[in-house]
């Protein structure tokens, strides 16, 4: 997934900030939950197994943080 079509995920987020909507994303060793709290303003990216949250104020440092964990996963299952 390329960091532009993440912006565009997380920009609808913030369009349907009313909705609850979640997306579920797997990695090699992880899977993820990405959802955002209209009461919070923070995008959330919740490890499944752990139950561990990070939170983000904005897109751009969302984007980045789920590019990292999406591309480490395919760099590992490549090798």
């Amino acid at each position: 997934m390329t960091i532009i079509k993440i912006k565009e995920m997380l920009e609808t987020l913030l369009q349907y900030e009313d909705s609850e909507i979640i997306h579920t994303i797997y990695s090699v060793h992880n899977t993820f939950t990405l959802s955002y709290s209209k009461e919070l303003k923070t995008f959330q990216l919740r490890n499944v197994k752990t139950g561990e949250i990070e939170r983000f104020t904005d897109a751009e440092t969302t984007s980045i943080a789920l590019y990292k964990l999406i591309s480490t996963g395919e760099k590992e299952v490549t090798e």
